[in-house]
């Protein structure tokens, strides 16, 4: 391996590093969202009435959202991490 793609690999080891903490918040957000809206399907199932369930309604908004906001943003990084890798790589075949 080049020492540039060497150097590029450590960086981004360490970037990833840097930002444990925060991946592992989104993580838990992601976690805790989908138990969420597990328990307000479950919650809408059982009470399935003829009243309204504006409040598990809100609930399964609620969470989906969180759940796709935290994923995004767990992706988001390793995206930027491959992007780097690959322009290291088109720099040393070019």
């Amino acid at each position: 391996m080049s020492e540039k793609l060497e150097k590029t690999v450590t960086a981004i080891k360490e970037l990833v590093a840097l930002f444990k903490t925060e991946r592992t918040v989104y993580l838990i957000i992601t976690l805790i969202s989908v138990l969420v809206l597990i328990g307000t399907a479950i919650s809408l199932i059982i009470r399935s009435d003829s009243q309204e369930n504006t409040i598990a309604v809100m609930g399964l908004f609620g969470s989906s959202g969180g759940i796709v906001y935290s994923s995004g943003r767990l992706l988001k990084m390793w995206s930027e991490a491959m992007q780097l890798v690959q322009k290291v790589i088109e720099q040393k075949d070019g």
